[in-house]
């Protein structure tokens, strides 16, 4: 480094001595002294702390007492022309004895090309003859330090890295030219407020970040993945607005959700933001918090990250569903490995014309009223068969029990399949499928109650018409209200969702008319479908969250097909609505889990939900599903 005093030849030597030298970490050092004092008896000290070769251009760091100072960069022949940009330096003025160090820095960037040349400075002062340094070593490279003390080179890298994409091969190259910043700069505040990590490695990090819109803002791990937050799911935070409200961007949309795939088990994650300081850490959190393996524990534990149930629908498909897919789907190939355990009381149809398919979770005390129904009509105990599956195994014994003082006071046959786990509505009832031997497939809710006899012949009279591909009834609620008469679908603006909707709902059954008509869709709490068409389409989709938008989704299966979907008016029946479905927890936690579903149905089906649209009439419901 040097330090000196430079003053024109012609003036005394009535001078102070005073260091001039060159200090680096390539070549010798160079010292020499000069005592020198000006005709105007001023002087004039410099400081060079660096001199480095960045690439294509040569870096000088340093401080001059002068605001006016003017540097060429010599090289052999060549004399290049610098511009000087000044900062501020209080650790010199400290060291001067000054009242202040604004100026006393300066920077140089110089677009000379990297040569063998050997560099020399050339410094003209005010009323100076100028000075020439003779050669100077240089640094290998730029300490973090040097490079703050750099805005242009700052300036230029970060608008450099902006071209690339976070986390790139030339992003990586490039970020290496910023330093950690040494002072955060106003404005940029951030917190990771917590991790989950699912059994199928998949990460979910939360918190807060504030910053400028255009800022670059990621997150990174130890093994230095990035994730930006340009993809995670952002909310406002009235908090966070309220609590740095002097700052210009604080009403931005400052909290975070984002999805990590592949997350290590034990991870330290840090919020990262590239700003004109520097590379800055705003929050660094380590560990993570295990979700647990199960579906709908894990749903709750996502769920409870806040956000407004008016924008669930924008989070749903980016944050909740690729943790909740693998899980679903890794619960599923479990699941298949089981071996269901069957069990008839009495001796059922070797032919039937229809398979009566029961799912019985939680609760199983409508049994007794169904066998009663079925028992007094004579179509059904001649051409039906029915099987209860049994999709709650902590009940399965008490069932067993249930169903054995059942077939002896009634003599009515029937199947018992135990799944051995819960397998989901969709689940149980491709389960009772599997052990069905009849021509049709009725799918019905335990609670479910035919009011006369004749109901399944109706049903089962309409696929004479080889074009329809599944029957629904007039469900009615114990009042004898209407219930259900086929479902059509409305758009929930402030939801962001499709919703399936029961015209006529509460209106007295005499306003339904009895014609046999084509509807958009049916309840899955009582819907028939022809054995070969049930097969064709796969089944009821199991990649639901608990039970919503299966009977919707398997009705589209069925018309994307080429089969109709009609509701027949004569079979009439009782439907008590979600007796037969309960322990799915609160209401928040039920709105999300509707609409999360609704995100998936409506990315499976958005052509025929538009197509099967109807004016909305009422918006006061959040959803009337159809699959309980």
């Amino acid at each position: 480094m040097f330090f000196g005093q430079i003053i024109p030849k012609e003036t005394s030597e009535k001078a102070d001595f005073i260091n001039l030298g060159i200090k680096g970490t390539k070549a010798k050092v160079q010292k020499s002294q000069v005592k020198v004092v000006n005709s105007a008896g001023k002087t004039y000290s410099v400081f060079v702390d660096t001199i480095a070769r960045v690439k294509s251009q040569t870096v000088i760091i340093g401080w001059s007492t002068s605001q006016k100072i003017e540097i060429f960069l010599l090289q052999g022949t060549r004399r290049w022309l610098t511009d000087v940009t000044r900062y501020p330096r209080g650790d010199v003025a400290d060291a001067l004895g000054l009242s202040s160090g604004d100026g006393l820095g300066f920077s140089i960037i110089c677009e000379a090309p990297v040569a063998d040349d050997e560099v020399e400075l050339e410094i003209n002062l005010p009323r100076c003859e100028p000075y020439r340094t003779g050669s100077l070593a240089e640094k290998s490279e730029l300490s973090d330090l040097d490079r703050s003390l750099l805005p242009g080179l700052l300036e230029g890298a970060l608008k450099s890295l902006f071209l690339e994409e976070i986390g790139s091969d030339g992003w990586w190259t490039k970020i290496e030219d910023l330093p950690e910043a040494r002072k955060l700069p106003i404005g940029y505040n951030g917190f990771v407020e917590g991790i989950f990590i699912s059994s199928e490695g998949d990460g979910i990090v939360f918190g807060w970040a504030l910053h400028p819109a255009h800022a670059m803002i990621w997150l990174e791990d130890d093994a230095q993945n990035t994730y930006p937050l340009s993809g995670a799911f952002r909310r406002e935070r009235r908090d966070i607005a309220q609590a740095f409200k002097e700052i210009l961007w604080s009403d931005m949309e400052a909290a975070f959700i984002a999805h990590i795939p592949d997350l290590e088990a034990n991870p330290t994650i840090r919020l990262r933001v590239a700003t004109e300081a520097g590379i800055a850490t705003l929050s660094e959190r380590a560990g993570a918090e295990l979700l647990p393996p199960e579906p709908r524990h894990a749903a709750e534990k996502l769920f409870a990250i806040e956000t407004e149930d008016r924008i669930f629908h924008r989070r749903a498909p980016i944050i909740d569903w690729p943790v909740l897919k693998p899980l679903i789907e890794r619960r599923e190939a479990e699941t298949g490995k089981l071996t269901p355990r069957i069990k008839d009381f009495g001796h059922l149809p070797d032919i039937p014309e229809v398979s009566i398919i029961v799912p019985l979770y939680r609760r199983f005390d409508f049994m007794e009223h169904q066998i009663l129904e079925f028992d007094r009509d004579p179509f059904i105990r001649s051409n039906a068969e029915l099987i209860y599956v049994i999709d709650d195994p902590d009940i399965r014994q008490d069932v067993l029990n249930e169903a054995d003082r059942l077939f002896r006071q009634f003599g009515f046959p029937f199947r018992v399949v135990s799944g051995m786990r819960n397998r989901g509505y969709s689940g149980a009832n491709n389960l009772g499928a599997e052990h069905a031997n009849g021509a049709h497939l009725l799918f019905l809710n335990s609670d479910v109650f035919p009011i006369e006899t004749g109901w399944l012949e109706h049903m089962l009279a309409v696929f004479a018409d080889d074009t329809v591909g599944a029957v629904g009834a007039r469900l009615l609620f114990p009042d004898g209200g209407l219930q259900h008469a086929g479902m059509s679908f409305e758009y929930q603006e402030q939801f962001g969702i499709w919703t399936n909707q029961h015209k006529g709902m509460g209106l007295a059954q005499e306003l339904d008319g009895a014609m046999l008509r084509d509807v958009p869709a049916v309840t899955g709490a009582c819907v028939m479908l022809p054995r070969a068409v049930f097969d064709a389409i796969g089944g009821w989709d199991t990649g639901y969250l608990l039970g919503d938008f299966e009977d919707s989704d398997l009705c589209f299966a069925v018309r994307q097909a080429g089969y109709r979907i009609l509701y027949e008016p004569s079979a009439v029946l009782t439907h008590l609505e979600r007796q037969s479905f309960t322990g799915v927890g609160g209401d928040a936690f039920r709105i999300r889990m509707t609409i999360c579903n609704a995100v998936r149905h409506q990315s499976r089906w958005a052509d025929s939900l538009r197509s099967s649209a109807e004016s909305p009439t009422d918006n006061t419901n959040l959803v009337q599903e159809g699959t309980e």
